[in-house]
This record gives C-alpha cells, structure tokens and sequence, in this order.
C-alpha cells in the first residue's frame, strides 16, 4: 500500500512539475485560427539577435470601458502594458500606459490629463501624442474595434507613434525608476505562434 501511495505522489509531482513548467515556457503551436489573447507578436530587426513581442492578456473583469485585454510590450529592456481606448468617428483606436496590473494593487494610470487621471503622470507631450494601435488582417484592412477576448488575431499589429516615445520618453511609460531610453524600431509585429494557454487573467 506504501507502495502504491508513493507512486501515486510520485505521478502527482510529475504533473505539477510538467504544470509549473509549462506555465514558465509556454509550448506556442500554430493553430488556425488563434484567439487573440493566446497570440504571440514578434518584431525583428534583420541581422539582429533582438526581438521585440507583443501579447494580449486577459482581465479579471474589464481591462478598459473598451477592451478586457490588456497589451503587453516586451522588449529587450522591460515590460511595458497598456489599456485599450476607442474614439467615435475617424478616432480610431489607441493605447494609454499603465502599471503592470498583475501588481496586487492592479494597475495603475501614468498618464496625466486629457488621457488619464493621474495628476503626477506624464503629458501627452512627454508620450509623442496620440498612441495608435492598428490591427490589420492578412489583406491589411485595419479593425475598427478593440480586440477583445475570443476574437480571431489579426496577422499584424502597428504602433506607428510608440517608438518615438519610448526613444525620447521611455519613463513615461513605466514606473519603473531606471527607464532610460528604450529604442525600439519601426515596423509590423507579426503574428509569430499561438499559445496553448492564454496568461492568467491579470488587474484586480
């Protein structure tokens, strides 16, 4: 009977140990269509070891009156998140930086007015403006709508005013006290793999 009580514990931290590491190493398969909150994005620079990634995270609740993903930024110096915002008419979408919001407080606003309510945030001066995200299919038509949890992952997404802000104002966008210039370069991220899980749901 002792036995059979240790190789039972001995399957159950097999499986915990194949459940950790997987949830550490994500395994990214290509299925077709892929949800958007299991979409892995990847920018590169050609002759370069470097990547820049794009990830959509789900919200316990709502992310934003727009979206309930939030959009992670990796890059070679840190994690950067954003909520998601939609403008009536010609507006299109945009993107306004916040704290991680896995943080047990949540997430937190870092801008200041007119795009956020933090009265020690950052101007939309500091940021370069109007942060655009685009979502374009496989023909380049752009989405008129946030992504949210479920929906088909576009084949590209661009952030056409982001590098600039993180080149002259990379503390903007992080409360991170070390921020310095964060030099990311202009082009399509491209959908690059589909995980088999979406991250754990993330704010408070």
């Amino acid at each position: 009977m002792l036995h059979t009580i240790g190789m039972r514990l001995a399957v159950l931290a097999a499986m915990l140990a194949a459940s950790l590491s997987a949830q550490a190493q994500p395994v990214v398969l290509d299925p077709d269509p892929c949800p958007v909150e299991r979409a892995v994005y990847e920018l590169r620079v050609p002759d370069s070891e470097g990547a820049w990634r794009l990830g959509l995270v789900p919200a316990k609740t709502m992310a934003s009156m727009a979206s309930d993903l939030y959009l992670r930024l990796t890059t070679p110096q840190r994690d950067y998140w954003f909520t998601f915002s939609v403008s009536q008419g010609y507006g299109g979408i945009s993107v306004f930086p916040v704290t991680d919001p896995y943080n047990a407080a949540g997430p937190r606003n870092l801008l200041a007015e007119p795009y956020g309510d933090n009265p020690d945030g950052a101007t939309d001066e500091e940021i370069g403006g109007w942060l655009r995200f685009l979502s374009l299919d496989a023909s380049l038509a752009v989405a008129f709508d946030p992504p949210m949890k479920g929906d088909e992952a576009p084949a590209f997404i661009m952030l056409p005013e982001l590098g600039q802000g993180l080149w002259y104002a990379a503390a903007a966008f992080t409360d991170d006290p070390a921020a310095d210039r964060d030099p990311m370069p202009v082009g399509l991220f491209q959908l690059s793999g589909c995980l088999v899980v979406p991250p754990a749901p993330a704010g408070p």
